[in-house]
């Protein structure tokens, strides 16, 4: 007696059917995986930007109280224009338009007891910082538009996630014996 072959599908009796399922599952995901992945990255340059930046104006307060002292005191304009100068050389490897500039760049110099100070405050060039007033030196930079300038290529709706400005400030009290 002939018997016939087992079927392939012992439920139905019929061969299965499945030779573009496999290419029709990833067309339906690799959209979402490549959008979150871009997310990803997009969000990580951006983190990269910012920590750059947080550790340019640092270095920049810091390089204003490493300015030279002694009989050729250094004024604040002087610990100003080392600062900027700091912070420009720090961030060269950004694009053009996230670079810093003289004018993106703001330092200032305000008593510890001036509630009111910060990075927007004008700078007294000629303000005596000693003991019983001591100073604070705050430098700070901002991109503004980062979302239209970002390092990454914009995708149409994926840019709602990128913020729209950041910014860094540093801040450091100036100690009598670095005047």
């Amino acid at each position: 007696m002939l018997r016939s072959a087992p079927s392939p599908c012992p439920f139905t009796g019929r061969p299965l059917r499945q030779r573009g399922v496999y290419a029709l599952e990833w067309a339906i995901i690799f959209p979402v995986f490549f959008v979150l992945l871009y997310a990803i990255v997009c969000y990580g340059l951006t983190f990269l930007v910012r920590e750059s930046m947080q550790h340019a104006v640092e270095e920049g307060a810091r390089a204003a109280m490493r300015y030279p002292v002694g009989k050729d005191a250094s004024t604040w304009n002087d610990r100003k224009l080392q600062a900027l100068t700091v912070v420009k050389d720090s961030l060269d490897w950004l694009p053009p338009a996230l670079r810093p500039t003289d004018a993106r760049i703001q330092f200032t110099v305000c008593l510890v007891s001036n509630a009111g100070c910060t990075h927007d405050s004008p700078m007294d060039a000629n303000l005596p910082c000693d003991a019983q007033a001591p100073c604070l030196v705050v430098v700070s930079y901002a991109i503004h538009g980062y979302q239209d300038n970002a390092i990454a290529p914009h995708i149409p709706g994926l840019g709602l996630i990128l913020p729209s400005t950041l910014t860094a400030t540093a801040s450091i009290l100036v100690d009598q014996a670095l005047l």
